[in-house]
């Protein structure tokens, strides 16, 4: 399944200087796995492709809903456009 949901990072020390630039964005995100260890253990992580913010857990995303393909790769379009 495909996923939007807006980057709400409540620490945001904890992800990489370019996850900085992603705050209050939508991304287009895909479901990874349940974070087995950490603040966030037990939670389901999710994960933005073509960055480098790394896995965010579900409690520093906002509003969160899957979405057709189509409209996800608009939103990995857009974030791919930036990159460059």
């Amino acid at each position: 399944m495909y996923f939007e949901a807006i980057f709400s990072p409540a620490n945001q020390k904890e992800y990489s200087s370019e996850a900085a630039g992603f705050v209050g964005k939508k991304l287009p995100v895909q479901e990874g796995w349940i974070i087995d260890e950490g603040p966030y253990k037990g939670q389901q992580c999710y994960y933005a492709p073509n960055t480098t913010i790394g896995k965010i857990p579900i409690s520093d995303l906002q509003e969160l809903k899957s979405v057709p393909f189509a409209r996800w790769q608009q939103l990995y379009s857009s974030i791919d456009t930036e990159n460059k």
